[in-house]
C-alpha cells in the first residue's frame, strides 16, 4: 500500500470483478471436458466434502479417474479476500495468471486477467485520472492565482480553455480557468515549471516527461473505452496507476499541512 491511498480506491473490492468458480468432485469427471473445451475455462475447482481444496488447470489433468493426482493446491500467494480492494487486487493480479478469492472462509470465486476489462477496473483507473487532474489544477491555481501560467501554452490552447471558461460564466457554473484546462495542459504546465516538477512529482525530466505522455495517453484509452489488456501486458500500468495515486497524496497531504499551519496562525 502507498500510504494513505485515496479514499474511493475502497468503492471497490476483488468481490466487483470476481467470477464463480466452477468445480467438480471425484465423480463429476465428464464434466472437466466440457469446462475446459466448451466454455474455454482455464481453471476449475476442486472439491471434496462441499469444498473447494483446490484447483485443476486446462492441459495439467494426466489421468482423469484421479483427479487429486492432477489437482493443485492453494497457495496463500494466489489467495485474496472478496473484501480485498480493487487496487491491491489488480496489484496482485498483475504477476499472476488467476487469483482465488475467499469469501467466509471458502474459495469461492476467481479473478483472471480477463476480468481487467470490467467497469469497476475503468471505473476505479478514471477516478485515479481524475483525481490526479483535478489535484494538480488546484496546485497550478494555488501557486498561480493571477492565471501566469497562461504564458507557458500556445495561443491555440489558450483559446480553447478561454471558450469553455465563457460558455460556463454564461452557465453560472463557478470555475476558473486553469480548470478549464484539458489534461495535457495541465502537465505540460507542471513540466514546463520545474519548482513544482522537482517538489511534487520528484522525477528527472527526461521520467517525467515519459510519465506525462504516458498518462495522457492512459487517460483518452480509458475515455474511449479502448482495451486495457496492452496496459497490462505491456505498459507497466501498476506502476503508472501507483505513481498518480503517489503524487496526488504527497499535494494533497502538503496542501493539507499548509491549511493547517495558515489556520494556527490566524
Amino acid at each position: 500500500m502507498l500510504g494513505r491511498e485515496l479514499a474511493f480506491n475502497q468503492l471497490f473490492t476483488a468481490e466487483d470483478i470476481a467470477e464463480s468458480l466452477v468445480s467438480v468432485s471425484i465423480d463429476e469427471t465428464g464434466k472437466i471436458e466440457e469446462y475446459f473445451e466448451d466454455r474455454n475455462y482455464d481453471v476449475i475447482g476442486y472439491q471434496e466434502n462441499g469444498q473447494v481444496i483446490g484447483f485443476l488447470e486446462r492441459g495439467k489433468v494426466i489421468d482423469f479417474s484421479n483427479l487429486q493426482g492432477s489437482m493443485a493446491k492453494f497457495k496463500i500467494s494466489d489467495l485474496i479476500t472478496n473484501n480485498t480492494n480493487l487496487m491491491d487486487c489488480l496489484r496482485i493480479l498483475n504477476n499472476k495468471s488467476h487469483l482465488f478469492v475467499i469469501n467466509k472462509s471458502k474459495v469461492e470465486s476467481i479473478v483472471t486477467m480477463s476480468d481487467i476489462q470490467k467497469p469497476a477496473v475503468r471505473m476505479l483507473f478514471f477516478g485515479v485520472v481524475t483525481f490526479f487532474e483535478s489535484t494538480i489544477a488546484n496546485l497550478i491555481h494555488e501557486k498561480y492565482p493571477n492565471d501566469e501560467w497562461k504564458s507557458l501554452l500556445n495561443t491555440r490552447r489558450i483559446d480553447m480553455a478561454i471558450g469553455t471558461y465563457q460558455d460556463l460564466i454564461k452557465r453560472n457554473q463557478e470555475i476558473n480557468l486553469i480548470n478549464c484546462t484539458q489534461l495535457c495542459d495541465k502537465t505540460d504546465i507542471i513540466y514546463k515549471k520545474k519548482e513544482l516538477l522537482k517538489e511534487f512529482i520528484e522525477m528527472s525530466n527526461k521520467d517525467a516527461k515519459e510519465f506525462f505522455k504516458r498518462t495522457n495517453d492512459f487517460r483518452n484509452d480509458i475515455a474511449h473505452a479502448q482495451s486495457l489488456t496492452s496496459w497490462f501486458e505491456e505498459k507497466d500500468v501498476i506502476r503508472l496507476v501507483d505513481n498518480l495515486i503517489r503524487i496526488t497524496e504527497v499535494i494533497v497531504e502538503r496542501d493539507t499541512h499548509l491549511n493547517e499551519r495558515r489556520m494556527l496562525e490566524v
